[in-house]
């Protein structure tokens, strides 16, 4: 199969979004100093590659791929002038793909690998295989292809432990996530709160939180309570702004009202109304 390389049309309108979906037959070196501005998958078809990533040089043979988070620096190469390496890539975005990995836990650059005949050793390729490029329904398609694979790559593959302590850490913080959605309608949850459940401190669990999903654990916090709140005005019009506002935390309505219309653009008697929740 020669290079094959499908390009969506208007593709960053959708809130989850394929950049780019392709098979390269004869995978070039590629250096990145400053990463690639998407998300970005890459694996192995046959032969073998290696990644250089965070001063670690890392195999990526059959049945492994490798995720790597926008703008992390990066390189990868053939292991074998005699031999091509052959992969398969997706890049993607999207203003929901960050809630989506960190909810499947797949919020981390990371090797990955498979059993043999599971559906993603040719997922790519087959889309390769039957999509048309020049229709604009792509753009739709491809976005639900994203998302299958993500969801495929949660139930089949499996990371490497590399790091145990970066792990770890990881680990902990999708147990605070976990902590976070079971005390939405507590208005007494703060920074403090959190760094006691996680036997930390403020400033180590803010630092920690940062570096692995670019916001603070409280403003994660706060868009937690926000979509839970958006579930409740969709689910009927009996309940008033007020009483949810109290089930998700907030001690004042007004506060409630300002930080919902902050996060989501609109106050949210206007997000029920035009939702056609009356």
């Amino acid at each position: 199969m020669k290079k094959h390389v499908l390009i969506p049309l208007n593709e960053q309108k959708l809130p989850l979004f394929a950049e780019t979906i392709g098979f390269n037959p004869i995978q070039e070196h590629i250096t990145r100093p400053s990463g690639y501005p998407y998300y970005h998958w890459i694996q192995t078809v046959s032969g073998q590659g290696t990644i250089t990533f965070q001063n670690q040089q890392i195999t990526l043979s059959a049945h492994n791929g490798f995720l790597l988070l926008p703008h992390i620096a990066h390189s990868y190469k053939n292991d074998h002038d005699s031999q091509p390496w052959e992969t398969l890539y997706v890049t993607f975005g999207g203003e929901m793909v960050k809630e989506m990995l960190i909810t499947l836990e797949l919020y981390q650059s990371a090797l990955f690998h498979w059993e043999q005949d599971t559906p993603i050793s040719t997922f790519i390729l087959d889309i390769l295989k039957d999509s048309d490029e020049t229709t604009d329904r792509f753009s739709i398609s491809a976005s639900s292809h994203i998302y299958e694979f993500l969801l495929l790559l949660k139930k089949y593959g499996k990371t490497y432990k590399s790091s145990l302590k970066e792990s770890n850490h990881l680990q902990t913080l999708y147990g605070l996530i976990e902590w976070m959605k079971s005390h939405l309608a507590n208005p007494d949850i703060g920074l403090e709160e959190m760094a006691v459940f996680m036997n930390t401190s403020k400033r180590h669990l803010n630092s920690l939180f940062q570096k692995n999903f670019h916001v603070t654990p409280y403003a994660y916090f706060v868009n937690l309570r926000i979509q839970q709140s958006k579930k409740l005005l969709l689910e009927t019009s009996s309940t008033t702004i007020s009483e949810i506002a109290s089930s998700v935390g907030f001690r004042s309505t007004s506060h409630f009202v300002a930080t919902f219309k902050k996060v989501v653009g609109i106050p949210p008697q206007k997000y029920r109304y035009l939702n056609g929740v009356c």
